[in-house]
């Protein structure tokens, strides 16, 4: 029942069978706190936390999601009491809400991160191929 703990020399490598492809990593005993503990180990964060701390970064695509949850009941409900004029227009704003969302989840997203281009290796062929007709031309 008893097992030893035996202590790895100075620099041994710790290598996972499932990592072949990662070079190993080095045991440093000298990055160990002063009193020998581990370090510090952070609990994960609960649903209600994260979701507080995305509405932080990010407050206009809840805000959004809000508003056309809104619309989208209002004119429902407006269908319902037969008065279509109004449901017409809850479900035009609806739209309008829905896109302003999805518009505030790109912009935080970051457009410069997303690739526009349409079959970029085609692309990168065909700039290639009018730059190496450029410099033929400009030897010429």
């Amino acid at each position: 029942m008893g097992s030893s703990v035996s202590t790895p020399s100075r620099n041994t490598s710790v290598r996972s069978s499932c990592e072949n492809d990662i070079p190993p990593t080095t045991f440093d005993p000298s990055k160990i706190d002063n009193n020998g503990s581990p370090p510090e180990m952070h609990r994960p964060l609960s649903f209600e936390e994260k979701v507080w701390q995305k509405f932080k970064k990010e407050p206009l695509v809840p805000i959004g999601c809000v508003a056309t949850a809104y619309f989208l009941a209002s004119g429902i409900k407006s269908f319902q009491n037969q008065d279509p004029r109004r449901g017409q227009k809850m479900m035009r704003a609806r739209v309008a809400a829905q896109f302003a969302t999805l518009g505030m989840f790109m912009y935080y997203l970051g457009v410069d991160r997303i690739n526009f281009e349409i079959a970029p290796q085609y692309q990168r062929a065909r700039k290639a191929r009018q730059e190496a007709e450029q410099v033929e031309q400009a030897e010429k």
